[in-house]
């Protein structure tokens, strides 16, 4: 896996060994990042991170922080080494993804953009979908993209977000929110 764009293009990232993770395929990754836009001083949340291939990509492209979350050790570990090994800084978080959820929300802490690849089948995309979207971490013009198996079910709406992009790449598919019209909705590119 490497980054594709920005300062840090081409740079090449660990991945943990196994089938504990798997990488968001590098044309699902393209495809989010031209629907995104500029992702210039924007604060990024990489919910069930991985090897933490999304928020690097986002720092890689101008993003201003980026906190990544996963419950494996070997993940938390790997990312910590691409983040040292590329020379940026970002917070890596051990924890399940709705106890850091509800930490963030507490805390008053908010995203511009928050990302979610959870495991396939288990329901836990749109459980992720609506607990973002009704929560406070989501900045008011901030984006929520998420990506599931193709067949997984996704709400048209959660809280104050509605579906703004919906494309399926392969046996992916990947889902974007902005905020309801009434609460101003970012517009996506394609």
């Amino acid at each position: 896996m490497r980054i594709i764009a920005g300062n840090l293009r081409g740079r090449k990232l660990k991945a943990p060994k196994g089938l504990a993770t798997r990488p968001v395929l590098a044309r699902v990754r393209e495809a989010l990042f031209n629907v995104l836009g500029s992702l210039e001083g924007l604060r990024v949340l990489d919910l069930y991170a991985g090897a933490g291939g999304i928020g690097l990509e986002a720092l890689s492209r101008g993003a201003h922080s980026a906190v990544f979350v996963d419950s494996g050790v070997e993940q938390c570990s790997v990312i910590r080494s691409n983040l040292a090994a590329l020379g940026i800084e970002g917070e890596v978080n051990r924890s399940d993804v709705n106890r850091a959820l509800d930490r963030f929300n507490m805390m008053g802490r908010t995203f511009d953009f928050v990302f979610a690849d959870p495991p396939y089948e288990q329901g836990m995309g749109s459980m992720t979908v609506v607990k973002v979207c009704e929560s406070g971490i989501l900045a008011p013009a901030g984006v929520m993209a998420v990506t599931v198996r193709k067949r997984e079910e996704l709400p048209l709406k959660a809280g104050t977000c509605r579906m703004i992009f919906d494309r399926r790449y392969g046996d992916t598919r990947l889902a974007m929110y902005g905020r309801t019209k009434d609460e101003g909705s970012p517009k996506p590119k394609a």
